[in-house]
């Protein structure tokens, strides 16, 4: 992943995590639990994605 790549995908994981987390909440009434994890679930990942793909490009 290119350097300049990562913040869209970082953008587009919370947004994507924001959106599917609220409607949870909103559907099992249970603001803001759903909401917080998947937001730390995407921010995680990002860099999990970002040391995995620095890793297999560095060596």
């Amino acid at each position: 992943m290119k350097p300049a790549q990562f913040p869209g995908v970082l953008l587009v994981n919370l947004l994507v995590c924001l959106w599917i987390g609220y409607l949870l909440d909103d559907w099992f009434n249970t603001r803001p639990i759903f909401l917080l994890i998947l937001v730390l679930y995407a921010l995680i990942g990002s860099f999990a994605l970002l040391l995995i793909k620095g890793k297999k490009k560095h060596g």
